[in-house]
C-alpha cells in the first residue's frame, strides 16, 4: 500500500504502553456493541475449539473412517467458510449488519448439534452439514464484526481496540483445545463432542442480549453519548 501514514501530531507525546491497555480495555469493556461482541468472540473460540480438539480422534476411532474420508469431512467446514465470505455482503444489505448478523447465528450454530450424530454410512452427511453451516456463521460474522470494528471506532484507538479484541478472543482458543482434550479422555469421544457442539449452538444469545437486537444496522460510527446511555 503507497500509503506513508503520519506519525503523531507535532507535540504530542505517546502515551505509555501499560495506558494504551488500559484504554483498549476500557474502551471495550464499555461500549454496548463491543462488549458483547468480544464475550461472544472468547465464547465460540472456546467452544470451536473444543470440538476441533477431538474431532479427528472421533472421526476415526468412533465412527471408523479412514483418513481420506477424515480430510473430506473436515473440508466441509472450510467450505462454509468461503460460501460464507460470498454471501456476507449480500447478505448483510438484504437484512442489515445487525439483523442479518443475529439472524444467521441463531440459524447456523446449532447445526453443530448434528456433527455428534455422525456414524458410518449416509449420517456421514450430517458431520458434512453441520460444519458446512458452522462454517458459513463463522465466516459472516467475521466479516460482519470486523467490517464493523473498522468503521465504528475512533481511529486513534482502533490499534488498541483490535489488539483489546485479539487478545481476549484467542486467549480462550487453548482453553478450549485443553477443555475437549480433556473431556475426550475422560467421558469419551462422541460425549465430549455433544458438550462441545452444545456450547456453540447457544453462543448467538451473546449477541441478541447487545442493542443490536433492536436493530437493523451495526452504527457506522462511535457515539459517546449513545453508549453511555445504553452502556
Amino acid at each position: 500500500m503507497r500509503v506513508v501514514e503520519p506519525d503523531h501530531a507535532p507535540g504530542e507525546e505517546r502515551a505509555p504502553l501499560r495506558r494504551q491497555i488500559v484504554e483498549g480495555l476500557r474502551f471495550v469493556g464499555r461500549d454496548p456493541y463491543l462488549r458483547p461482541m468480544v464475550t461472544w468472540g472468547a465464547a465460540i473460540n472456546m467452544a470451536l475449539m473444543g470440538y476441533q480438539a477431538v474431532q479427528v480422534v472421533f472421526l476415526v476411532r468412533t465412527v471408523g473412517l479412514n483418513p481420506a474420508m477424515v480430510g473430506l469431512m473436515l473440508t466441509s467446514g472450510s467450505a462454509g467458510g468461503i460460501v460464507g465470505a460470498l454471501l456476507a455482503n449480500g447478505f448483510s444489505r438484504r437484512f442489515g449488519t445487525a439483523r442479518g448478523l443475529l439472524l444467521l447465528q441463531a440459524a447456523t450454530a446449532p447445526f453443530a448439534l448434528l456433527m455428534p450424530m455422525t456414524t458410518a454410512g449416509p449420517e456421514l452427511l450430517l458431520f458434512a452439514t453441520g460444519g458446512f453451516f458452522v462454517g458459513i456463521g463463522i465466516s459472516v460474522a467475521n466479516i460482519v464484526v470486523g467490517s464493523f470494528r473498522q468503521t465504528y471506532c475512533p481511529p486513534h484507538l482502533l490499534g488498541r481496540v483490535v489488539a483489546t479484541t485479539m487478545m481476549i478472543n484467542h486467549s480462550t482458543i487453548p482453553v478450549g483445545s485443553l477443555l475437549g482434550g480433556v473431556l475426550g479422555d475422560a467421558v469419551g469421544y462422541r460425549p465430549a463432542m455433544w458438550i462441545m457442539t452444545g456450547l456453540v449452538a447457544p453462543c448467538w444469545l451473546i449477541l441478541a442480549m447487545s442493542p443490536m437486537r433492536r436493530e437493523r444496522d451495526l452504527p457506522q460510527t462511535y457515539e459517546p453519548e449513545q453508549a453511555h446511555a445504553q452502556g
